[in-house]
């Protein structure tokens, strides 16, 4: 659990109030929420440019996703932000993401905004 235990600690700390639980499945972290959604978080360590992705699975509550991710999708070059992009609800609703990100912000930052917009959302 070493690659995700940094951010494993941030969700079961800092965000107690909607996660359960983290479980490491070896090539990404899953975040159980209070719910009964869950959020899959998977990183590069190979690749010269970092890729991410984050990912609140909402399918079985209400039918909708939300999805964090850099990869350089050509679908999605018209968002302003590219290679960065956010899935709104369904995956074809791509769109700048929700909350204002930075060039100096670390995967860690990412992570914590991505979980404030999840906390802000839940039901």
């Amino acid at each position: 659990m070493e690659k995700f235990a940094a951010f494993a600690r941030i969700a079961e700390i800092e965000f107690s109030d909607i996660v359960l639980s983290t479980q490491d499945l070896s090539n990404k972290l899953r975040i159980y929420l209070k719910d009964t959604s869950f959020i899959d978080f998977f990183f590069t360590t190979k690749l010269q440019a970092q890729r991410f992705s984050i990912h609140w699975e909402r399918r079985h509550v209400d039918a909708s996703i939300f999805r964090l991710d850099n990869t350089p999708d050509k679908n999605w070059k018209k968002v302003e932000t590219f290679p960065i992009h956010f899935h709104s609800k369904t995956y074809e609703h791509v769109s700048t993401p929700p909350f204002p990100l930075q060039q100096k912000d670390t995967l860690q930052r990412i992570f914590r905004k991505f979980l404030q917009f999840t906390r802000k959302n839940i039901v």
